[in-house]
């Protein structure tokens, strides 16, 4: 149980089918609802405190 598997637990109704068979009390989240509310949220944030096109020109002259 202890293996990360990514987005195994990202569907709604595996995750809940799989944890209350440990025993477990889910609630109900919207896993992809979610991450795209906090995803925006994150952009938003960014967008607000950080010059993004300079970040975005000085990445673009970065030879690897």
């Amino acid at each position: 149980m202890g293996t990360y598997i990514h987005g195994l637990l990202a569907g709604d109704d595996f995750r809940r089918h799989f944890l209350s068979g440990l025993g477990a009390t889910t609630g109900t989240i919207a896993f992809e609802q979610t991450v795209e509310a906090t995803l925006d949220k994150l952009a938003s944030h960014l967008a607000r405190h950080l010059d993004i096109d300079r970040l975005l020109g000085l990445a673009g002259r970065v030879k690897l």
